[in-house]
């Protein structure tokens, strides 16, 4: 008679707990499953894993970064959002991502962003997003000299990610702190189609120090990802497109050019004459560095997958954040 008293008194209690709680679903007990379905929280269930699972991921406890591995090939994952696309914990401690690593990443509360890893060095990955962050915009709008560097577009880049609390703070002097093994603001382009960033076109004292959550990719970057440089009016059987200006086209990984015109062959977000919102599409990016072989032009991802220059007050052009952030895991 205790023993069933007992049962009929946790069973009351559970009954009460259950009934004066907000959850999100009417709730059917059964001997092995819980089951529910509600309209308004679109949550659906019909065992106790699942249940668990689905509640969980409604809640704001959400990972803060989720990693894929970059493929091309069956099965593909591109973009970071093909269901193919296979996970990765390269970003742990302990663990190195490869370039080109998908990287899902919640910059703030309730806003991600897809970005691509430049290089990791065991603590600190340095990523680029995936599509351009500002668009349209020139590089030093004051006049076609690139002598005082990006004036333009990298304080607008700045601006623009300002908010993105989960990134690390940099802080950099262009010309003076070493980004990405050089010092670098200007770079050349070599007999190899090739980068070499070793001398300045710039100085240092007027865009002077930065402290922003992201900046610029340098061109010595671009150009560790494969990226070639080509040269206007030129013939080289090293020549990969049909155009005479487009020397080595698609030098670059896919994953560095994505999301340009010219792109939706493979995820790319327009197509050849789709116009974005402020009425041109962006054809390229800009880099950090300036064309050290003449002062009106800077280097620039462009949208064939290879490094150009361009005059710097040109405005077809966007730009990209790299962050960092600090393995925590």
């Amino acid at each position: 008679m205790i023993k069933r008293n007992y049962k009929l008194i946790v069973g009351i209690i559970i009954g009460l707990l259950i009934a004066g709680t907000t959850v999100y679903a009417a709730t059917i007990i059964s001997s092995i499953n819980v089951g529910y379905s509600n309209e308004s929280s679109n949550l659906v269930a019909d065992n106790v894993q699942d249940a668990i699972d689905e509640v969980y991921d409604k809640s704001f406890n959400k990972d803060l970064i989720t990693a894929y591995e970059y493929s091309e090939q069956e099965p593909k994952c591109i973009n970071g959002e093909e269901k193919t696309c296979v996970k990765t914990d390269c970003y742990k401690k302990g663990k190195t991502c490869k370039q080109g690593t998908v990287i899902k990443y919640y910059v703030k509360e309730n806003e991600y962003h897809y970005f691509y890893v430049l290089h990791d060095d065991g603590t600190i990955i340095t990523m680029q997003q995936r599509e351009n962050t500002i668009r349209n915009i020139a590089w030093h709008a004051g006049k076609n000299d690139n002598s005082e560097g990006p004036t333009t577009v990298l304080p607008a880049l700045e601006q623009a990610t300002s908010t993105w609390v989960n990134v690390n703070v940099l802080e950099y002097e262009p010309g003076v702190t070493t980004l990405y093994e050089n010092a670098n603001t200007g770079c050349i382009s070599t007999e190899d189609y090739k980068i070499n960033c070793d001398k300045n076109t710039y100085t240092s004292s007027v865009l002077g120090k930065r402290k922003a959550r992201a900046r610029m990719i340098t061109a010595q970057e671009a150009s560790a990802t494969g990226c070639l440089a080509w040269k206007d009016g030129s013939t080289d059987s090293r020549i990969l497109g049909t155009s005479i200006n487009a020397y080595n086209q698609g030098s670059c990984p896919d994953w560095m050019y994505n999301y340009l015109n010219h792109s939706t062959t493979y995820g790319g977000s327009y197509d050849n004459n789709t116009a974005n919102e402020n009425g041109s599409g962006d054809v390229d990016y800009w880099t950090m560095s300036a064309n050290s072989r003449g002062v009106p032009y800077a280097w620039y991802v462009y949208r064939d997958g290879s490094l150009g220059s361009n005059n710097t007050f040109h405005t077809n052009e966007g730009a990209r954040a790299v962050v960092e952030i600090t393995k925590s895991l």
